[in-house]
C-alpha cells in the first residue's frame, strides 16, 4: 500500500473535496458475524435512542440502489480504488462425494441467484452509485481441470498448481468495481478433493451474507434468505432521526470527546481538523498472528459472563479492552467494534455490505477488582450498542460539519464465528474453509476472537512501524492468558491480574 506522500495527500484532498457530504467516513472495519449478540435482547436495533433526518434509511432498498452502509463503503472505495483493504479471500476444500462438476454447478447456481455478486457499479452525473447486473460466463481450461469465473486478466494469471500462491495473488489484486464483478472464483482438483478459491469485495457482502453465499456452495442448492426472520425491520424516519441525534450526542460525550488520546503513544491529537479526516486513509501493510484459546478456559469464561451480567461475546470485548490496557498502558482508550446492521428487507443477494462500526470508550481502573472492571466494560458496551442502529457515516458527517476532527481510532476489536460456522454440512461431503490474508492492516492494531466448529482462536493484525514490536510480539499471549486467568481472578485487582500476563513476546 503506498505511503501518504505529499502528492498522494494532495490527490486524496481533491477526491475528498469532490465527494458527497459524509465522505469523511473513510474507514469501515470488517463486520463481525454475530456481533449483534453483544447487545442485550431488550436493545433492538433502531429502538430507543437514535438521528440526522437526512440519514434515515429508506423503508425498502430496491435492488440496484445502495443502502446507507454501502454508500459509506463506496465513498471509501472511490477515494482509493487500488486499495486491497476490503478484499476478502477464502479457500474452500470439498471432500467426500463432491465432484469437480458438482462444485462448479454450485458456483453457477450461486452467481445466478446472488445478484449483487454479478453486478457492476455505475455512477450518474450527480455522483450517485447504483448496481447493474451483467452477464459473466465461467471458463474451463483446455483440460477441463480448472474452472474460473469473474476473474480479470490480471487476477487470472495464477501460479500453476500452487493453490496458496494463486489465492494470495487473487486476493491481492484490486477490483475495478466499475467494470469487474465483485467476485472471483477458481475451482480445481479432482473428484473427492476439490478446491475453490473465492475472493469477494466487501462492498458486496458482510458476514451476514455467508449463510446464503457459502450455504449454496456447501449444499449445492439455494437456501434462500434463511435468517430474514431474525432481523429487525427498518425504523421509520422519525425514529431513525431521533436515534441519530442521540448517537451524535453519545459520541461527543464519549468516544469523540476532545480529551481522547492515542492509546499507542498516549498523546493528544495534534493535526488540524482538516488533515485528521485524511489520516485514516493511511492503510499499511500488515502482519497477522493467531493463537488458540483453551476450550476449558472458554467454558469457565461463560460462567463469568453470567456472574457479571453480560453475554460471552460482550465479555470478550471487555477482555480486548483489558488487553489494550495491558499492551499500551492506556487506561482510557477507544475501541471500535463492528456490528451487524442488516434489516429484514435487505436480503444478502440484493443488498451488499450492511455492517456498522460502534466505537466504545473504556476507562480501566487498575485498583478496581476484575469483576467490577468487567461489569463496567459491559455497561460501556451496552450503552454504545443502544446506538448501533445509526450508521457510523452520518455520525462522522455530523462531527465534521460541526468542525470536529476525525476521532481517535487505533484499535479494532471483534468477536465472530468463522464463515462456515452454523452452515449445515452433509456427513459424506465435508467442507473446510481457511482465510487468505490480503496483506493489509486496516487499523494499527486489530483483535478478533473467531469461533469455528472445532474451537476458538484469537487473531491479531498490526501495522509494523506503527505498533511497537514489543506490543505486537506479546499481543496473542496477553489475550489468551487473560481468558485463562480471569475466571479465577474476579476478586483480584486489575493490576494484580496484569502482573501475571506475559511481559514479553514468545521471542523474548
Amino acid at each position: 500500500m503506498p505511503a501518504l506522500t505529499e502528492a498522494r495527500l494532495t490527490l486524496l484532498r481533491r477526491r475528498l473535496a469532490r465527494s458527497a457530504p459524509g465522505a469523511g467516513d473513510i474507514r469501515p472495519a470488517r463486520s463481525a458475524p454475530g456481533a449483534g449478540d453483544i447487545r442485550p435482547a431488550r436493545s433492538a436495533p433502531g429502538a430507543g435512542d437514535i438521528r440526522p433526518a437526512r440519514s434515515a434509511p429508506e423503508p425498502t432498498v430496491p435492488f440496484g440502489e445502495f443502502g446507507i452502509a454501502e454508500r459509506r463503503m463506496w465513498r471509501i472505495y472511490e477515494l482509493d480504488p487500488e486499495s486491497l483493504s476490503h478484499n476478502i479471500g477464502l479457500v474452500l476444500e470439498f471432500g467426500g462425494r463432491r465432484t469437480l462438476g458438482s462444485v462448479v454447478a454450485s458456483a453457477e447456481l450461486l452467481v445466478e441467484r446472488f445478484r449483487v455478486l454479478r453486478s457492476v457499479v455505475e455512477v450518474d452525473d450527480a455522483g450517485t452509485p447504483s448496481r447493474r447486473e451483467v452477464t459473466r460466463a465461467g471458463a474451463w481450461n483446455a483440460s477441463r481441470s480448472v474452472w474460473t469465473w469473474g476473474a480479470t486478466d490480471t487476477a487470472a494469471s495464477d501460479s500453476g498448481d500452487d493453490v496458496d500462491a494463486t489465492a494470495t495473488t487473487w486476493t491481492r489484486t484490486p477490483f475495478d468495481l466499475h467494470s469487474d464483478v465483485p467476485l472471483r472464483l477458481h475451482v480445481s482438483g479432482t473428484d473427492g478433493h476439490v478446491t475453490m478459491i473465492l475472493v469477494v469485495h466487501h462492498l458486496a457482502v458482510d458476514d451476514t451474507s455467508w449463510p446464503v453465499l457459502l450455504g449454496t456452495l456447501v449444499s449445492g442448492s439455494w437456501p434462500g434468505d434463511v435468517l430474514a426472520d431474525t432481523r429487525p425491520d427498518m425504523p421509520d424516519s422519525a425514529v431513525a432521526a431521533d436515534a441519530a441525534s442521540s448517537a451524535v450526542r453519545h459520541a461527543i460525550a464519549t468516544w469523540a470527546a476532545d480529551d481522547v488520546r492515542y492509546p499507542l503513544t498516549g498523546e493528544l491529537p495534534t493535526e488540524s481538523a482538516a488533515d485528521s479526516w485524511l489520516s485514516p486513509m493511511d492503510d499499511r501493510e500488515g502482519v497477522k498472528a493467531a493463537a488458540p484459546v483453551a476450550a476449558d478456559s472458554l467454558t469457565a469464561f461463560g460462567r463469568v459472563a453470567q456472574t457479571v451480567g453480560a453475554t460471552p461475546n460482550a465479555l470478550l470485548i471487555g477482555v480486548c479492552a483489558l488487553a489494550s490496557y495491558a499492551l499500551t498502558g492506556a487506561a482510557d482508550h477507544v475501541l471500535v467494534v463492528p456490528a451487524d446492521n442488516r434489516r429484514r428487507a435487505q436480503a444478502p443477494q440484493d443488498v451488499g455490505y450492511c455492517g456498522n462500526i460502534i466505537p466504545m470508550r473504556f476507562r480501566v481502573d487498575p485498583d478496581a477488582t476484575v469483576e467490577q472492571t468487567l461489569r463496567d466494560a459491559g455497561s460501556v458496551i451496552y450503552r454504545a450498542m443502544e446506538h448501533s442502529g445509526t450508521d457510523f457515516g452520518p455520525i462522522l458527517t455530523a462531527l465534521r460539519q460541526q468542525g470536529g476532527r476525525f476521532p481517535v481510532i487505533e484499535i479494532m476489536a471483534s468477536v465472530r464465528p468463522a464463515p462456515l460456522r452454523g452452515i449445515p454440512q452433509p456427513a459424506d461431503a465435508p467442507v473446510t474453509c481457511r482465510s487468505v490474508f490480503n496483506g493489509i492492516a486496516n487499523y494499527p492494531l486489530s483483535i478478533a476472537f473467531e469461533t469455528d466448529d472445532d474451537g476458538t482462536h484469537v487473531e491479531v493484525d498490526h501495522q509494523p512501524g506503527i505498533v511497537p514490536d514489543a506490543v505486537a510480539d506479546r499481543a496473542t499471549a496477553v489475550l489468551t492468558t487473560l481468558v485463562d486467568l480471569i475466571p479465577a481472578s474476579l476478586h483480584h485487582t486489575v493490576s494484580a491480574l496484569l502482573e501475571r500476563v506475559p511481559q514479553k513476546g514468545i521471542a523474548g
